[in-house]
């Protein structure tokens, strides 16, 4: 795994942009490469430097110009492939971590995927004293005995048994509570680690309310049936 200052923003980056298929920093997703155009990619990206930027559609076209270049959404997420697996017939089955958060300045013409210039949006680093009070906050949430029903949020409480920073632990809260890629889109666009945690509080208040309601109606909860935002 690398780190995002390790990254070099001189050079351009692939972007993979999917509809409904969103990246935060320092979590990690499954992707299977079929199409011939991103074999290619995966395969460059193999034999160079790792990183490809997902990104996302902006608006409806790409149902109409999918094979083009559909317009993408400004914000992406660096990624690093982690892990891969080449199958028989050129398919690959790779595992992307994310790495920063940045921002598409130019995309340049090549063929046969796309690559862009990138800036990145990642503030500095906060020290960690300085995010004490967000990660008692969001302990005390992930801590809640009504939230201990909800798998994702489960799966983000084992992370406190180990060593990791306050705007990791955000994140990776943030990709499991987020329902929508609009949502992970915002939160992605969303420099503030601070507002950040604002909004992960928020949405696992609002998810801990939904439970209480439904427990006190006799109802009940599980995983499926409660809204996470």
């Amino acid at each position: 795994m690398i780190e995002a200052h390790q990254i070099n923003f001189d050079q351009p980056v692939p972007i993979f942009p999917l509809p409904n298929c969103m990246l935060l920093p320092h979590a990690t997703v499954p992707l299977h490469v079929f199409e011939p155009r991103y074999r290619q990619m995966t395969k460059d990206v193999l034999d160079s430097h790792g990183l490809i930027a997902m990104a996302t559609f902006d608006g409806d076209d790409w149902k109409t110009q999918y094979m083009g270049n559909p317009t993408v959404r400004d914000h992406v997420c660096v990624g690093y492939v982690v892990k891969h697996e080449e199958l028989d017939d050129g398919r690959y089955n790779i595992w992307l971590q994310g790495v920063c958060r940045a921002r598409i300045v130019e995309e340049i013409d090549h063929e046969p995927y796309r690559i862009v210039e990138l800036d990145p949006t990642e503030p500095i680093p906060i020290l960690e004293i300085d995010l004490s009070e967000q990660r008692e906050q969001i302990e005390q949430m992930l801590n809640d005995p009504l939230l201990k029903e909800v798998s994702a949020i489960n799966v983000i409480r084992n992370c406190l048994s180990i060593e990791i920073s306050t705007a990791a632990l955000i994140d990776l809260a943030l990709m499991a509570v987020c329902e929508t890629t609009d949502q992970r889109y915002r939160m992605l666009a969303e420099d503030s680690v601070r507002v950040r945690t604002r909004q992960l509080v928020r949405m696992l208040s609002d998810t801990r309310t939904s439970m209480s309601i439904a427990q006190r109606c006799g109802q009940t909860v599980d995983d499926d049936g409660v809204s996470l935002n």
